[in-house]
């Protein structure tokens, strides 16, 4: 049995989509979801939050080891994101990955169809996504 971390991750891009977490992280366990306000879900080449008081945002909690969290230090940094604790309406607290590498848009089909088979993994509805997917430039035909 793997020992998990008191802690959780916080996904709202790619990292939703649970085949793609089983791949990266295969102990992860999916631990809920919730509505993150304050943020906005952005794309550019990939997807990020950034404050925005008249945003909200849904988020995946995941349940995971040390060896998904370095996991998750390989695939998600550390020349493109940085590892931060992101706070949780109730007070606590979700690791999740900040960009510190400004890449532009738009984003590529095949990671719009990972995005989008996240938000089916957890039943978000897909206002969210698909508003900053027309935001990107992303066009479905090329």
């Amino acid at each position: 049995m793997p020992a998990f971390l008191p802690e959780f991750y916080a996904a709202y891009g790619s990292n939703l989509w649970h085949d793609q977490m089983r791949g990266r992280c295969p102990d992860a366990v999916v631990a809920g979801s919730l509505l993150l306000t304050g943020w906005r879900l952005v794309l550019r080449k990939f997807a990020l939050i950034e404050p925005d008081a008249a945003a909200a945002c849904p988020v995946g909690l995941w349940r995971i080891t040390q060896a998904d969290l370095e996991a998750l230090d390989r695939y998600e940094g550390p020349h493109t994101y940085r590892r931060t604790r992101l706070r949780l309406p109730d007070g606590s607290e979700a690791w999740t990955y900040d960009e510190i590498v400004h890449r532009p848009g738009p984003p590529a089909a095949e990671y719009v169809q990972r995005l989008r088979n996240g938000y089916r993994d957890f039943g978000f509805d897909t206002a969210v996504l698909a508003a900053a997917v027309a935001a990107s430039g992303y066009r479905e035909d090329g």
